[in-house]
């Protein structure tokens, strides 16, 4: 399947939608890891993934920053 999209406003709109679902995804598995217990390093994994998301959803977004706390 391919999605077409011909303007930069849809592009940028596409790039902020996708960011914000590894954004959320990464959120949600370091949540599920802190309830299982998981190792410190598994956890601290985590946190840098939704650090990393953060950041690049706050770009896509036209924004220095977008608030998670973890």
């Amino acid at each position: 399947m391919s999605i077409r999209i011909d303007s930069t406003a849809d592009k940028s709109r596409w790039v902020s939608h996708i960011a914000q679902i590894h954004l959320t995804t990464d959120f949600r598995r370091l949540a599920a890891d802190l309830e299982a217990g998981s190792d410190r390093r598994v956890i601290a994994a985590d946190k840098a993934a939704v650090v990393e998301s953060r950041m690049q959803y706050a770009s896509a977004r036209g924004s220095n920053r977008y608030d998670v706390t973890v």
